[in-house]
């Protein structure tokens, strides 16, 4: 049984849900745009109900390549599980609620990373990866709040 490195991070973005959810599952925005500098994507398919796609990113040290299915459970999350690759049986998962702060309206976004460590020396890596991990999650989540709050998604595209 695969044991996994797991980080949460929260991101508020001054936006209605609506516009978060579609500007975190837009593959194609976030290509055109280059949302996410240090990420490439490739479109395998996208439809309404998911959407199949790679995924490369540098973790300590080493390109990892992934490719995901993505599916939008009834609850209104996304959840990206990688099903090849290095991360096989990962997964990303993002959930969206309506909160105000200090009197503005907004959505939080609940982001949880799943990685499997991989077999006898995954113990000894868990603190790294999930200390990488959160740095690289805390800056993704970075980059789509300032793609909605100040390009101004989806303006952004048209631009």
């Amino acid at each position: 049984m695969p044991r996994f490195a797991e980080v949460k991070h929260t991101v508020w973005i001054a936006a209605p849900q609506d516009s978060v959810r579609r500007q975190f599952a837009d593959l194609q925005h976030h290509i055109a745009t280059t949302v996410h500098p240090k990420l490439r994507f490739e479109v395998v398919e996208q439809s309404a109900r998911g959407a199949r796609y790679v995924q490369y990113v540098k973790l300590l040290g080493l390109t990892q390549r992934d490719v995901f299915v993505r599916s939008f459970p009834p609850d209104g999350s996304m959840v990206d599980t990688s099903v090849e690759g290095f991360n096989r049986g990962g997964s990303l998962r993002f959930q969206f609620r309506t909160e105000a702060r200090q009197g503005a309206p907004g959505t939080a976004v609940d982001i949880t990373i799943r990685l499997p460590l991989p077999p006898l020396v995954g113990v000894l890596l868990k603190p790294l990866l999930e200390r990488q991990v959160r740095k690289e999650v805390t800056a993704a989540a970075d980059e789509d709040k300032y793609d909605i709050e100040v390009r101004g998604y989806p303006r952004a595209l048209a631009a």
